[in-house]
């Protein structure tokens, strides 16, 4: 028998030494172990041994020790046995060479036997009298049962991991955490405590940490594993056919166990597996690989382990579960673990190759699977060759790899999970998933489709983060949606895309995002290149400050440059000197921009918005059509200039006077302007109005009932409250063009 095993990273073997060195000298049997395997089919059966014959473990816990994967099999080893006995902590030790303890997982052992790095022999001899003292209190071997042994893996055949895995520590504490918490005392005794949900983008390696976490933790779950691929095949598959294969699989488990499979309904099978579950009454893993959106609750229900033996994990890009089961939601990698995931295969080999690797891993977000991929590409050329590759079009290096495919845009209409996240391709061998089939590609995105406009935009806007009024701010600028639809498609939208695992929530106010490869795939691969400009275009004219004015009494604004004399709408200079009207619409437009402003403007003064509407005269609905002519007439307006302008030399909208450059557009600004006074009053009375008339009894005139309608009065002063700000506009469109169409016209 051993009184400690001490497990340390082989790149801490002189500190292990030291430490060594001074238990021995206390007398204690001490057991070191030399080899240097990392991978769980290499953990030797005499590893085993020696920690089951061991009183404790003793960690060597520095920042490398979580990156060897076989420290971290010896810890769980002692960390699940002390956890059957009572405390998880009973049988570890821990000496932390480092200043801080953020690196040590699980965070109970932060607060077990922790103690610093001895700097001294005699702080050495201090700590193993400690140590001593400690183990002399543990009078028999953590025992073969902490090792489960030979653990069924059933459907076969059994997943091996990978021996490129890295990072995740954290997170498979947390899963195993979420998988035992009901064991606290203040937790209550609900099946939710026993269920965990592994989240993440596709590719982000949620499959192959289920796989980790599995073979890792098998010891804590004598009575199998029990792991369920609902990944979807390509093109989607419908939630009936989802449970239709998750009971096809279940009844392959039930067979291997001896249970005759009955007929009938799915709870049937699983309530007959539970009785031999029971009988068996050993702990077990419930795996659900590639969870798909789109279950119903009773759906989701039957994918739970059918005993409370039974922990049940399950892997999922959908966000919309929550309620469902603990979610453990798994990020890109940090800079650190993509940079030794990248040179896994090959070490950089010159200081520019060095800084090159370091710019991929920034390149591609953190992602594990395009990662993986490119560890393989960089086997066969440099790093800094691979990365002008990554960003040349043509050819996506990413689809070159033998086998490998590029990430999947989304197919959230399609009411599950979109391409199989394979965790048996290049991808899953370097600690992600596939995200599609091989040289599948992505699909291609919708012209119109609601959906995809609205991933466009994210892709646009990547990396900064989208707000839904921002997103609605934008359709209601393009063809073909109506301002008042824009809030319900932007809901629907950005609910589908969560299902399917595309968006990213920000740390501000609601906001999203999307991660920098689904941005690159969507700009690379989108079909309609023309949609994407259009969306492009009122983005930027979304985001764009507004317009400067004239500082309070009479200041001018502030210059935005010594060198640049930038015309702004209200005819300053950036050098702040007024500028004519004349002199501005001579100068500060051309031809095609005023022809542009004088048509927009023959619509405008022509408008109920402009027009007054006498008191119980007219019609509101005829009045709400008008205003949504001027909308569509103003959004179009808007898509010319910029066509046929060309939309500045930076593609913003605007020209730049001075330095050679001709002045800016005032148009744009104009016409957003025009378009941000209408939106808000469009999407409010219009469904307000609509609703009224759908009520209308039968045999009562339009008009009267339009006349009935309660909050007719509200609606036609907020139809005059916007006939001064109409008008103003209208005027700004008259300096522009040179005709002013407010005033009268001389004889």
């Amino acid at each position: 028998m051993w009184d400690v095993f001490v497990s340390y990273s082989r790149t801490d073997a002189p500190r292990a030494g030291v430490v060594v060195s001074a238990l021995r000298a206390q007398g204690l049997r001490v057991f070191v172990d030399d080899s240097d395997v990392d991978d769980f089919a290499s953990i030797s059966t005499a590893i085993t041994r020696a920690l089951s014959r061991s009183k404790a473990l003793l960690a060597l816990y520095s920042v490398d020790y979580p990156a060897r994967r076989a420290c971290q099999w010896e810890l769980t080893f002692a960390y699940l046995t002390g956890q059957r006995e009572g405390d998880p902590r009973r049988r570890v030790l821990v000496v932390n060479p480092e200043p801080t303890n953020e690196h040590i997982h699980p965070v109970e052992l932060r607060d077990a036997r922790h103690w610093p790095w001895p700097g001294t022999p005699e702080a050495a001899d201090r700590l193993a009298a400690r140590a001593g003292a400690y183990l002399a209190q543990l009078a028999e071997p953590m025992g073969e049962t902490a090792d489960a042994g030979f653990v069924p893996w059933l459907p076969a055949p059994a997943r091996t991991g990978s021996a490129r895995f890295v990072g995740r520590l954290a997170e498979q504490w947390q899963v195993h955490s979420a998988l035992h918490r009901h064991r606290a005392p203040l937790i209550g005794q609900s099946g939710a405590d026993r269920a965990a949900q592994l989240r993440g983008m596709p590719g982000v390696g949620k499959s192959l940490l289920a796989q980790e976490y599995a073979l890792r933790f098998r010891p804590a779950f004598p009575g199998g594993v029990f792991w369920f691929d609902l990944h979807a095949e390509p093109g989607g598959r419908s939630a009936e056919r989802t449970t239709e294969r998750y009971r096809e699989q279940v009844s392959t488990v039930a067979a291997a166990l001896g249970v005759e499979v009955p007929d009938g309904p799915l709870p049937r099978l699983l309530s007959a597996l539970a009785v031999v579950l029971g009988e068996r009454n050993e702990p077990c893993l419930w795996v659900v690989d590639g969870l798909p959106d789109g279950l119903s609750a009773e759906q989701l229900h039957l994918l739970r382990g059918p005993h409370l033996l039974a922990a049940t994990l399950v892997t999922t890009r959908s966000l919309r579960h929550t309620s469902f089961a603990e979610p453990v939601d798994l990020a890109p990698l940090p800079a650190g673990d993509g940079y030794r995931l990248l040179a896994s295969r090959r070490a950089p080999r010159t200081e520019a190759d060095r800084h090159a690797a370091v710019a991929l891993v920034h390149d591609v977000g953190g992602h594990p699977q395009a990662l993986g991929l490119l560890a393989e590409l960089a086997t066969r050329a440099g790093f800094t060759s691979l990365r002008s590759r990554l960003h040349s079009p043509g050819t996506d290096v990413l689809a070159a790899v033998s086998g490998g495919s590029l990430p999947a845009l989304p197919r959230p209409e399609s009411g599950a999970s979109g391409a199989a996240e394979d965790a048996h391709g290049p991808g899953a061998d370097s600690g992600a998933e596939g995200a599609g089939s091989a040289g599948a590609g992505p699909r291609p995105l919708g012209s119109e489709r609601p959906v995809d406009d609205v991933l466009r935009l994210f892709a646009l806007a990547s990396p900064a983060p989208l707000s839904p009024a921002v997103l609605e701010q934008v359709l209601s600028t393009v063809h073909p949606y109506a301002p008042w639809e824009a809030a319900g498609i932007v809901d629907r939208a950005v609910d589908a895309l969560l299902g399917d695992g595309a968006l990213q929530p920000d740390a501000h106010d609601g906001s999203w995002t999307v991660h920098a490869l689904l941005a690159r795939a969507v700009r690379r691969h989108d079909g309609d290149t023309a949609r994407q400009e259009d969306l492009r275009r009122a983005l930027l004219h979304a985001l764009a400050p507004p317009p400067r004015t004239a500082g309070e009494n009479g200041q001018r604004p502030a210059p935005r440059s010594d060198a640049s004399s930038v015309t702004d709408t209200d005819g300053w200079t950036a050098a702040g000197r007024r500028v004519s009207d004349r002199r501005k619409a001579s100068r500060g437009a051309g031809p095609v921009e005023r022809a542009a402003a004088f048509d927009l403007q023959v619509e405008l003064v022509t408008r109920v918005g402009v027009q007054p509407l006498a008191d119980r005269e007219g019609s509101l609905r005829e009045a709400l059509a008008s205003l949504h002519s001027l909308f569509v007439t103003a959004r179009e307006v808007l898509h010319r200039i910029n066509g046929e302008v060309g939309g500045g030399p930076h593609g913003d909208g605007i020209r730049y006077e001075g330095l050679g450059g001709p002045a800016p557009l005032l148009l744009p600004a104009i016409a957003t302007g025009l378009l941000a006074r209408l939106r808000p009053f469009l999407s409010h009375w219009h469904p307000a109005l609509e609703e009224h008339e759908a009520a209308r009894p039968e045999g009562v005139s339009r008009p009267a009932h339009e006349r009935a309608w309660d909050r007719e009065r509200e609606m036609r002063t907020a139809l005059a409250e916007l006939r001064e700000p109409l008008a103003a506009l209208a005027g700004r469109l008259g300096r522009l063009s040179g005709v002013d169409l407010r005033d009268p016209v001389d004889d």
